[in-house]
């Protein structure tokens, strides 16, 4: 049997870890429409989505540790009720300043069902059991990027961009109903922490003395930094690059996400057969491959599409065989406290996508071939991160530890 673990609490659990992705996603085919109507150039329109994902990783640090007082499913359940209220205030903005709020807000309370997904894994399941769920996640996760653009794009054209943020609003309400009724509380009074934020600062900076566990939340934010930088530019490489239109995202989306799929299906099989180790290997290897074929291939033929996406195909197949992984090595640091591990992997790879958006996109744009230079550079910090996980995992794990614990 392929997977062991319940497929309708994975179901669950993505969809509900969907939301992030969407906010980020969905609304891009609209960014000119926004910056004409409320009179800004698109710099400033740009600045809605770092200003959100900022806002994001900034509460993924306490939103695990916020579970971990509260609970799971309280914290979710109105995390996604507080997302809704802030997308109905981006709907009705009547200026640039009362959008940019309601944005920053959405980052605030976005981060409840991504970092409460991993850290309800962790509550229920430990080892291979962890993994196949966090690759069952990723599975129905990765629809997130693929569909956003293309149903923001149609809704864009159809019905303007605010009815980009009406939608976003339905779904997080629909969501917050469906775990009210579906998820039990994972997380036992007898087990959780108080929360104090002057402790929790403490604990975070201890944290980091955990070298193992530091070179892996890095590891995991360049793995993913590398794919997520092609949905950050997607409005430039669908337009510029591939010569395309508004309502075109999906022929870059659509394969890119699919083969991500594809890896993350036979992410648990991959490395039963080979041990996990030599699997990071193998898709790291994959990574440079994939990095140096696409700088190659684009610097010096301009490869039309689809051949110009082959270096993002591959590398994010080898991303989504990898991130399992590391998300479970992750979280083994501090068995106590996976609410936080949780939250502070997220803040890495949340932090990934604004450098993206911040950074990258401005470097790289109207470029496939810088583009792929990214993947590559990405790919040679995911083996420079992973050297010193190996190195020093071992003295880093608690004293108890066990792969089935």
């Amino acid at each position: 049997m392929l997977f062991t673990v319940p497929k309708s609490l994975a179901f669950l659990l993505a969809i509900c870890s969907m939301v992030g992705p969407l906010s980020a996603n969905t609304y891009m085919p609209g960014l000119g429409a926004i910056a004409e109507e409320f009179a800004v150039g698109e710099v400033a329109a740009y600045q809605t989505l770092s200003s959100y994902l900022m806002c994001f990783a900034i509460s993924s640090l306490f939103v695990g540790a916020i579970s971990d007082s509260l609970g799971r499913r309280s914290v979710m359940i109105g995390g996604l009720c507080c997302y809704a209220l802030s997308c109905f205030l981006c709907a009705f903005s009547p200026n640039y300043e009362c959008f940019l709020a309601g944005r920053i807000l959405m980052g605030l309370f976005a981060s409840t069902g991504t970092v409460l997904a991993m850290a309800v894994t962790r509550d229920l399941f430990s080892g291979r059991q962890a993994q196949e769920l966090t690759s069952l996640i990723a599975v129905i996760f990765a629809l997130a990027p693929a569909l956003a653009p293309i149903i923001g794009g149609w809704l864009v054209v159809l019905f303007g961009w605010r009815s980009v943020f009406f939608f976003l609003a339905t779904f997080a309400l629909s969501m917050a109903l469906i775990t009210f009724f579906l998820l039990k509380e994972t997380l036992p009074k007898q087990r959780r922490t108080v929360f104090q934020l002057l402790p929790l600062v403490s604990t975070y900076a201890h944290s980091f003395k955990n070298a193992a566990f530091t070179a892996g939340v890095f590891c995991n934010g360049f793995v993913f930094m590398g794919s997520i930088l092609f949905s950050a530019g997607a409005p430039d490489y669908v337009e510029n690059v591939m010569g395309m239109g508004v309502t075109d995202f999906g022929y870059l989306m659509i394969p890119l996400i699919g083969f991500s799929v594809l890896g993350s299906v036979f992410c648990t099989k991959i490395a039963a057969r080979f041990g996990e180790i030599k699997t990071m290997w193998m898709q790291i290897a994959i990574m440079y491959i994939a990095g140096i074929a696409g700088v190659v291939m684009n610097y010096f033929w301009h490869v039309p599409y689809p051949i110009c996406l082959f270096a993002v195909i591959v590398y994010s197949t080898a991303m989504s065989v990898i991130r399992p992984i590391m998300t479970v090595y992750n979280l083994d640091y501090f068995p106590k406290n996976k609410g936080m591990a949780a939250s502070i992997q997220q803040f890495f790879q949340t932090s990934a996508f604004a450098i993206c958006a911040a950074l990258w996109v401005p470097v790289v744009m109207g470029e496939a071939w810088k583009y792929d230079a990214v993947l590559l550079f990405c790919g040679v910090m995911v083996s420079v991160t992973w050297l010193i996980v190996l190195k020093t995992r071992p003295r880093c794990l608690p004293k108890d530890f066990s792969q089935d614990a």
